[in-house]
């Protein structure tokens, strides 16, 4: 349980640092690296942490909570990939990571306390 608890947690420290690129891309702004770094480093974190739980616990894990990180990170590989200071800010795309991200964590968030 404290994996699960481990993975909330660093799920919700990426989430307010997304929560700050996005807003910070809607005043046409560049977010700054050590934000986008650090907020991309916190959630495959939690991601990993996640997996390492349904690895270990094959009977019971938060299967759709999984499936909709792992979509969410697609996308943030994808704009990280083909974003940058000089280029448009994919907010459509964003928008649809950011949702992505918040049902795993509303979906992982139910598992654990539902």
């Amino acid at each position: 349980m404290l994996m699960l608890y481990a993975s909330i947690a660093l799920f919700v420290l990426a989430a307010t640092l997304g929560a700050t690129i996005l807003i910070t891309w809607l005043r046409k702004k560049n977010a700054p690296k050590a934000v986008v770094y650090s907020h991309g480093l916190l959630a495959v974190s939690g991601l990993l942490v996640l997996l390492y739980y349904a690895f270990t616990h094959p009977a019971a894990y938060p299967k759709l909570a999984i499936g909709l990180f792992i979509a969410a990170a697609l996308g943030g590989i994808y704009m990280f990939l083909t974003s940058g200071p000089d280029k448009a800010k994919p907010i459509p795309i964003a928008g649809l990571h950011a949702l992505l991200a918040v049902s795993g964590l509303v979906t992982l968030l139910v598992y654990v306390f539902g």
